[in-house]
């Protein structure tokens, strides 16, 4: 009887283990917009609309790792999953409501190889790390991207696999490492010799090496944080303080405005998203024409450029000119952000989450 208690309670999360699943759910949720805005950076320096992005997409996994590392309980990393899901909802993620289905798959890839391989190892942990990475393309590709080439398909899961095997299956049991060698609270799951073993390397590799590990994972801890300090302190834009977008740059009267600013010059057309992988077809748009509200802060004489950038990074660029003369050309409210529609332009040009509009 004791035995099969005992073998039951190893099911169970702890309300320790609950209290690592929050503030790792937590701390990934939020970071996870920084993730986006980091990948939104790739797309743009390799001229792609998506699909670079995969090259990061290993720090969404981390999270997931580090829990199952911590606890060693089946289901903490779907937990963590599903957790980490709503609150990246609740920050405002680019994906909607879809993006708690992706992270709780991921959670449960993760939870599912290390209990088929029933070791806690960096072997494990790599090829969980890229299993789950790998996942949110396929995820996505049912969601969104119907009719996508195959070959592309594989082509950007392999990178995210790549990733998930080294920022989150590598990058995790380093930092797992240096926790276990702190000892700050006894892991689950583990004998007294186990966690002598993992928190004592040194005995097992080599110092030197071991200490290049540590100093390249604080490197790179060091080099997230101060992004993820920059990006919320000067990019990120919560969604509760409502969708609000700035014009500014080459301009005589720089705007900070709400779209019911502009309402007598609201305006409906009708449009055809027509992405490189997506298509939504014809519907009607309400919003306002962008050349309107252009006018308003009336660009400085000899400006050519104008650049269109969202709350997790994402930037387009027009020719002024040309959207100035554009009656097809509108931003709308769509839930609680402003989305841009350009009906003569491909659909990498219809912004979503537009929160500032730069004229040079």
């Amino acid at each position: 009887m004791k035995e099969e208690l005992k073998k039951r309670k190893e099911y169970y999360l702890s309300n320790r283990d609950l209290l690592i699943v929050a503030v790792l759910s937590g701390i990934g949720g939020v970071m996870s917009t920084y993730v986006g805005y980091l990948g939104n950076l790739l797309n743009r320096i390799f001229v792609v609309p998506f699909g670079a992005g995969q090259f990061v997409s290993g720090l969404h996994i981390f999270w997931f790792i580090l829990a199952a590392g911590l606890i060693r309980r089946p289901g903490a990393a779907t937990a963590v999953g599903l957790l980490k899901g709503v609150i990246e909802l609740l920050t405002g993620s680019s994906h909607g409501v879809a993006i708690i289905l992706v992270s709780l798959v991921q959670g449960v890839l993760v939870d599912v190889v290390l209990l088929v391989s029933r070791r806690h190892s960096l072997g494990s942990y790599m090829l969980a790390g890229g299993v789950s990475a790998a996942s949110n393309v396929f995820v996505f590709q049912l969601l969104y991207f119907a009719g996508a080439p195959v070959s592309y398909l594989l082509f950007i899961s392999a990178i995210a696999f790549v990733s998930g095997v080294l920022l989150a299956g590598s990058f995790g049991h380093s930092v797992l490492e240096i926790v276990l060698q702190a000892r700050p609270f006894r892991i689950s799951g583990l004998s007294g010799e186990e966690t002598a073993t993992e928190a004592t390397t040194g005995g097992v590799m080599n110092k030197a090496r071991s200490r290049f590990r540590l100093a390249v994972t604080a490197i790179l801890t060091l080099l997230l944080a101060i992004g993820a300090v920059y990006y919320f302190a000067a990019v990120f834009e919560p969604p509760w303080v409502g969708p609000r977008c700035r014009v500014e740059g080459a301009v005589e009267k720089p705007l900070s405005f709400q779209l019911s600013d502009f309402g007598r010059y609201e305006t409906t057309i009708t449009a055809e998203l027509k992405g490189e992988y997506t298509r939504v077809p014809p519907r009607e748009y309400t919003g306002i024409p962008l050349k309107v509200i252009l006018q308003e802060a009336s660009p400085l004489e000899g400006a050519k450029k104008l650049t269109v950038a969202a709350t997790d990074g994402y930037t387009v660029e027009f020719a002024l000119q040309e959207v100035l003369n554009d009656d097809r050309m509108l931003l709308i409210r769509e839930e609680d952000t402003l989305r841009l529609i350009a009906a003569n332009y491909e659909g990498g040009y219809w912004v979503k989450m537009v929160n500032r509009i730069l004229v040079e």
